[in-house]
């Protein structure tokens, strides 16, 4: 029925409401009262009547389900029609839309459930079977699914409170690097075993797009950074088995154009920057990589490489009034498809991490999908909305799936299914009256999974067991009739290998066993159920509540070998501090688990070194960490200070970042946190007494300079803290003029260990000053500004450049400096307070008088403002500016009364010149 059917309908009902309305004033005017006869056309039967409303509810819905499917939501459209055909068998519209939306939609049906309890963040499959999901919430864990057994046959270690923000594998799926937090792994995908960490990755780059494996999955090429403190990019290739670095490209400049896309063969590593041009590194060490510009400027936003690498999808940035625009970027004629959009759904899931759908094709008009709160809508082809009960936060595709994950924990396998084949020869849909409806009914909620509710005008979705149900008791010789152009043969034969699945709860156990395992760390019983938020509705936290509340050591939960049990077994032991029996008990400890953990944690806390080493002899698969720990801790007990201390570096490693980077497996149900600290703590006392206390006496200097002399101390430490309390000692020495032969020392002692040399230089030249060798310190003053990075230097080098400078009669010279050290600090506040005393005490007041001014709009040091305020008043004074002056000495009135006195220049070791200046404005 066309839409002028629908609009029809108002007219119908207001021509019923005046005949109504006419019949009920005849009834009113009663016998007495008969109106005049005249002839009438015969009203119409109550079954045309009937027909005619019958058709226009019909039309309405019809008209309905056009909309819906405007809206992009056939299921809804096809269960108005069935409606339309229920109320209107003869509707040849209805059916003939209906036929067409069946013979057009992939319907999708879900025919997997698995219920994590936990946030699902990434996910990913590999045919036939291998599908990976990362999940989220208090804790982080990756888990490896057979969808074929239904088993969860591997674990990535958890970590605490981290997202996981991308997956990316190998061609094969044997590697996968997974990004978590502030580190990356190299594991074995099929293990999840940890290989190697591979460092940060830049938070700028899409890592699907920049961390990247040969075809044949043996080399893995990606950005990182120099350093913790040095963010230029450099690109590493390493050995994908063993996760060792082959070779490393030059660092680039920290401008220079952002890294988007690699590509990585058994020749060579290229990298597309966003300025068009492509870096070549040959895999070879040997030769040279290479630069090769794009032949003219672009500006490029995001891309992906081809899998051959012989072409590159961009987003090219057109100007600031027009919107991006795609450009396919050709390295040859040859393209391999892979840059179509139906591969690339296919190699790319999405996920709310970076990803090439919220960054290269996130715009409306590149998207081939939508996800928007609990719906995912395909907008390539005709396919229903993949709808679910949650929030959609990752998809992947497969061919002939959808698999979506929730917020809530869900994961979905949606079977797509294909549509019938059409039969051309066939006559088109006709009236189906006399036709049993209850098959159409069953046919389209079972594609569908939507009912409309006729009476509260609103749609419901069924489960799978019902839609499942709805099929097999379809009647298809009915459907035939109904339709006659369909063929549902590759319909039916495709339901019948869907066999409608959900995890059952024992498939979960060796995530809750590895998550038991590395969150009941030396926990309490409350302090485990805490941890365990957001698992309330799991089997294990359920039957861990009961083992809680009933206390009974007979319970179905195994507590036995809970590290609970096995903490309280062991310190029962240690306590008797029987030294056999200590022993005995670790060696049946074993090589590790639970029992091995918690006596290593005791035997660390006690003072018997011989503990620590038998459980060290019997220690399988320690953590290298954990290891050291032991060592130190068993060294420091036996008197060996040097083994103990010297093997740490000098930044202590934190153990949370530790466990973020290295599989416990065994080791993690003991808390070393303090045995570690108990180590710290060592090294922080033997720094401590090699370091020069703030206001130090000549006492304190010299007991500090023999703890350095003393060749233990160096062995104690390790050289590269020798080296830096040499360093800062000589700095602290350097301002005593007695105590300068010892400065030299110790600088020159730290620069040959290794120490810095600007710091070792910058010692030295303060003691020649602060001895008044104005001569020999000048030159390493000058030495330091000229000679050195701009980052190893201090404004005060070129403060006592200048003043040196000054001292050895060359003004000029000392202006230039303090002119220069002014452009390179321009808010240093207080280096402008140096140059303003300075260009006082060579005579220059102006340009004294400029620098102070430039403090001043900075800001002066708080402990220096009443110095530099008194500076202000003789610097403008000198200048001429004598309003300004008096302002500035008012202000030095308000900061100290005492300026008012002629007495308070007598406190002053200023030159005589600057105290008479001063004194004009005193009383």
């Amino acid at each position: 029925m066309s839409s002028q059917s629908g609009r029809s309908l108002t007219a119908h009902h207001r021509s019923r409401g005046i005949l109504l309305g006419s019949l009920l004033a005849l009834a009113a005017l009663g016998p007495a009262c008969k109106p005049e006869v005249k002839p009438a056309a015969k009203p119409p039967a109550a079954t045309e009547v009937k027909n005619e409303l019958v058709e226009q509810l019909a039309g309405a819905r019809i008209d309905q389900a056009k909309t819906k499917l405007d809206q992009k939501r056939p299921g809804e459209a096809l269960a108005l029609l069935v409606s339309a055909l229920k109320a209107d068998p003869a509707s040849v519209e209805a059916a003939t839309l209906a036929a067409t939306i069946l013979a057009e939609t992939v319907w999708n049906f879900p025919a997997l459930t698995i219920q994590h309890q936990l946030p699902v963040e990434q996910i990913a499959f590999a045919a036939p079977s291998s599908l990976w999901v990362s999940l989220g919430g208090n804790s982080n864990e990756t888990a490896r699914w057979n969808l074929e057994t239904l088993q969860i046959e591997s674990v990535l270690f958890p970590v605490e409170r981290c997202i996981t923000r991308s997956l990316v594998f190998d061609r094969l799926a044997r590697s996968v690097v997974i990004e978590r937090g502030p580190v990356t792994l190299l594991c074995n995908s099929q293990t999840l075993k940890p290989v190697c960490d591979l460092g940060p990755l830049p938070d700028f780059v899409t890592p699907s797009a920049t961390v990247v494996f040969s075809p044949d999955g043996l080399l893995l090429a990606h950005p990182g950074f120099v350093s913790d403190a040095d963010h230029s990019i450099v690109w590493h290739l390493r050995d994908a088995i063993t996760g060792q670095i082959i070779r490393s490209s030059e660092p680039t400049a920290s401008n220079a154009a952002r890294p988007l896309a690699a590509s990585l063969d058994r020749e060579k590593l290229r990298v597309l920057h966003a300025d068009g041009s492509l870096m070549e590194m040959p895999v070879s060490p040997v030769e040279p990589a290479k630069s090769i510009p794009m032949p003219e400027p672009v500006k490029l936003l995001s891309a992906q490489f081809s899998l051959d690498g012989n072409a590159a999808l961009t987003l090219h940035e057109q100007g600031p009034h027009e919107p991006p625009v795609q450009s396919v970027i050709s390295y040859q004629n040859e393209e391999d498809g892979s840059l179509e959009l139906k591969p690339l759904v296919n190699r790319f899931p999405w996920s709310r991490q970076p990803n090439i759908w919220n960054g290269l094709m996130a715009a409306p008009e590149f998207a081939p999908y939508t996800v928007e709160g609990n719906s995912l809508k395909i907008l390539t082809d005709p396919h229903a909305p993949v709808e679910v009960s949650g929030e959609i936060s990752a998809v992947a595709f497969d061919s002939g799936k959808v698999i979506t994950g929730e917020t809530d924990g869900t994961l979905t396998v949606h079977h797509l299914l294909p549509p019938p084949l059409k039969i051309e020869s066939a006559t088109p849909p006709a009236a189906i009256r006399g036709v049993n409806e209850t098959a159409l009914e069953n046919l389209c909620e079972s594609l569908s999974g939507i009912r409309y509710d006729e009476n509260g005008r609103t749609f419901g979705r069924i489960g799978a067991d019902e839609r499942f149900k709805d099929f097999n008791d379809c009647d298809f010789a009915t459907i035939r009739v109904i339709f006659p152009t369909l063929d549902f043969n590759p319909v039916l034969a495709d339901f019948k290998e869907i066999h409608p699945r959900a995890a059952g709860a024992e498939s979960f156990q060796p995530l809750w066993n590895r998550m038991a395992r590395a969150d009941l760390t030396g926990k309490s019983w409350p302090d485990i159920l805490k941890l365990s938020k957001g698992l309330e509705n799991t089997p294990w936290y359920q039957q861990l509540t009961a083992a809680v509340l009933s206390k009974a050591p007979d319970h179905p939960v195994n507590l036995e070998n809970s590290s609970w049990h096995a903490s309280a077994q062991m310190e029962a032991i240690f306590q008797q501090n029987d030294g056999p029996v200590v022993l005995t008990a670790i060696k049946e400890a074993g090589g590790k688990g639970p029992a091995a953990a918690a006596a290593l944690a005791l035997a660390l806390k006690s003072k018997h070194p011989e503990w620590i080493k038998a459980s060290l002899e019997s220690a399988v698969d320690l953590p290298p960490i954990v290891r050291q720990i032991a060592l130190s801790r068993a060294a420091w007990l036996e008197g060996h200070k040097t083994t103990a201390l010297s093997p740490w570096p000098e930044k202590f490693p934190e153990m949370k970042e530790v466990r973020q980077r290295e599989d416990w497996e065994g080791w993690e149900q003991a808390d070393f946190q303090p045995a570690m600290e108990a180590i710290r703590q060592c090294v922080k006392d033997e720094l401590v007494a090699i370091e020069i206390p703030e206001d130090s006496t000549p006492e304190q200097r010299k007991a500090v300079a023999d703890r350095l002399a003393d060749p233990e101390t160096i062995a104690t430490v390790g050289k590269p803290r020798f080296a830096l309390a040499c360093m800062n000692a000589a700095l602290a020495f350097s301002s005593h003029k007695e105590d300068s032969e010892t400065t030299f020392q110790l600088a020159n002692t730290a620069r040959n260990l290794g120490a810095p040399p600007e710091p070792c230089m910058r010692a030295e030249a303060l003691a020649l000053t602060a001895m008044g060798d104005y001569e020999k310190a000048h030159p390493l003053w000058i030495e330091l500004i000229t000679e050195h990075p701009l980052e190893t230097q201090i404004p005060g080098d070129y403060a006592e450049a200048a003043y040196t400078a000054f001292e050895n009669a060359d003004p000029q010279q000392a202006m230039t400096i303090l002119t220069t050290g002014m452009h390179r600090y321009p808010q240093d506040g207080n280096f402008a307070l140096r140059a303003g005393w300075v260009a006082l005490l060579t005579g220059n007041s102006e340009r004294g008088y400029q620098f102070l001014q430039a403090g001043k709009r900075i800001g002066f040091p708080e402990d220096k403002l009443e110095n530099a305020t008194a500076l202000l008043t003789i610097a403008a004074a000198q200048s001429g500016s004598y309003d300004d002056a008096t302002v500035y000495f008012n202000d030095l009135m308000r900061i100290d009364p005492a300026w008012a006195k002629l007495e308070t220049l007598d406190t002053l070791d200023w030159p005589e010149e600057l105290k008479t200046t001063l004194s004009q404005f005193m009383r």
